[in-house]
């Protein structure tokens, strides 16, 4: 079986009716972001997803977490069905299932240290809290060629380089089987070989 099965997914969307549209009674256009997917990846595999900007790629890496809810289909991680799942069931899935943004600017709130934006994850999950928290956001920081000194440091205080690893870190601080990476092609920020090295010096490391 594997790890990551999706089926026939579809996500689709209400289109805005101008004005002489709703008077008239035009019933709503429909979007259709993403329509009938279906791959599967196994454990250990990487499958890349391309397209052009607005194919509706994100679209199907949110749907597939559920961030958006799918229109039809099935997703399947690890034999549990993924659309089926209860909202409590969802979250405790979540912490094996997590994305990585393309915008390692947009996605970190300017307000929250790095200290709190890695850690997020291990709080949400109730994984480890404090002085512990701190260590292993540390431990992982430092695996993904960050210092621990920049615990307290701020996003703008990083370049665009040092704010993926810092996306990289919050997706792998939660030990997961599955990571969804967003990653434009003209992107020069993208780093693919930080998330490589960071997530095979994470594999074994062991939280609690």
């Amino acid at each position: 079986m594997s790890l990551l099965e999706v089926r026939d997914l579809s996500k689709h969307y209400e289109g805005r009716r101008s004005l002489g549209q709703r008077l008239t009674g035009t019933a709503h256009t429909v979007v259709r972001a993403v329509n009938g997917v279906s791959l599967a990846v196994e454990k250990g595999e990487i499958l890349g997803l391309i397209g052009e900007s607005g194919c509706g790629k994100s679209t199907l890496g949110r749907a597939i977490l559920r961030l958006h809810e799918p229109t039809s289909g099935r997703v399947t991680f690890d034999g549990s069905d993924v659309t089926a799942l209860s909202p409590p069931a969802l979250k405790a899935m979540r912490r094996r299932m997590q994305i990585i943004f393309q915008d390692p600017y947009a996605s970190l709130n300017p307000r929250r240290t790095v200290a709190d934006i890695v850690g997020l994850p291990l709080a949400l999950h109730g994984l480890a809290s404090g002085a512990r928290a701190r260590e292993i956001t540390a431990e992982v920081l430092e695996r993904v060629g960050l210092r621990a000194g920049q615990l307290d440091r701020y996003p703008h205080q990083f370049s665009g380089g040092q704010r993926q690893r810092i996306g990289i870190a919050r997706a792998l601080v939660s030990n997961p089987n599955h990571r969804l990476r967003r990653a434009g092609l003209g992107a020069g920020r993208v780093d693919p070989g930080a998330d490589h090295r960071a997530s095979g010096k994470i594999s074994s490391a062991k939280w609690g």
